[in-house]
């Protein structure tokens, strides 16, 4: 997925000054995630329990917060991967 080249290529990027590090965080946080939340609003009533939503639909917002919170500091992130 694209999102998983994404998170596994940035967290391992270094922002030193962190005070920049948590401004980047914080606006990439307000850009994707209401996006992301509209999306799943959208189109959540045509995936249903049952029918293997996890086939079409890898994170919740919840899950992309927490990815998005481990990008700049230098750590190969192993967050951004399917869940159980």
């Amino acid at each position: 997925m694209l999102f998983d080249e994404i998170h596994k290529t940035q967290s391992t990027w270094v922002v030193s000054d962190e005070q920049l590090q948590s401004e980047l965080r914080v606006s990439i946080t307000a850009v994707v995630i209401p996006a992301y939340r509209s999306f799943m609003g959208r189109f959540s009533q045509y995936l249903t329990a049952g029918r293997q939503t996890e086939k079409y639909i890898k994170y919740q917002a919840d899950d992309l917060e927490t990815y998005i919170d481990e990008l700049f500091d230098g750590n190969p992130a192993s967050g951004a991967r399917k869940r159980p």
